[in-house]
């Protein structure tokens, strides 16, 4: 084979390598977003024994504090009622708080696994870009090398009239 279908072979060699590249990042890409994505999904799990700790805890404050004032030998109204109201109101905050954070926390998280989406789709896109970048060079190199293309910019300024 003649050092000129050498230049070639090798382009093509080169393009579909970068080709092949560019499917493997994307294949990387995918599986990390895939391990995100499950990441997000615990972040689900994580929200639902949130949410049943909360209500153990308001249930036992509620009955600690029942059993406080019964014991001191207060009806549970007025004052007594209102600080039970209070607490549970505060719990109930911290509740909703937590849930929210949890929440903004898997949004982020699946905005992350989109994104690696993306950057893998992009990723094979430049791919096939690098492969065509590379065959054009290859060409130009061939042309070069048995002199079939002349490059001879000075023809194009002396039919406009310019020398």
């Amino acid at each position: 084979m003649a050092f000129s279908g050498l230049l070639l072979a090798m382009s093509a060699v080169q393009a579909v390598s970068q080709i092949g590249q560019g499917y493997a990042q994307k294949a990387e890409s995918e599986y990390n977003a895939t391990l995100v994505e499950g990441k997000a999904n615990l972040i689900d799990v994580q929200k639902d024994i949130e949410y049943g700790q909360y209500q153990r805890l308001k249930g036992q404050q509620m009955s600690t504090s029942m059993a406080n004032i019964a014991k001191a030998g207060i009806m549970p109204q007025g004052s007594a009622m209102a600080v039970i109201l209070n607490a549970q109101t505060q719990i109930n905050i911290d509740q909703a708080i937590g849930q929210f954070n949890l929440e903004q926390q898997k949004r982020y998280t699946l905005a992350e696994a989109e994104a690696l989406k993306r950057k893998g789709k992009q990723q094979a896109y430049s791919g096939y870009s690098s492969a065509f970048s590379t065959m054009l060079s290859g060409a130009s190199d061939y042309a070069m090398y048995n002199k079939k293309t002349s490059f001879d910019l000075s023809a194009g300024a002396k039919r406009a009239g310019k020398s």
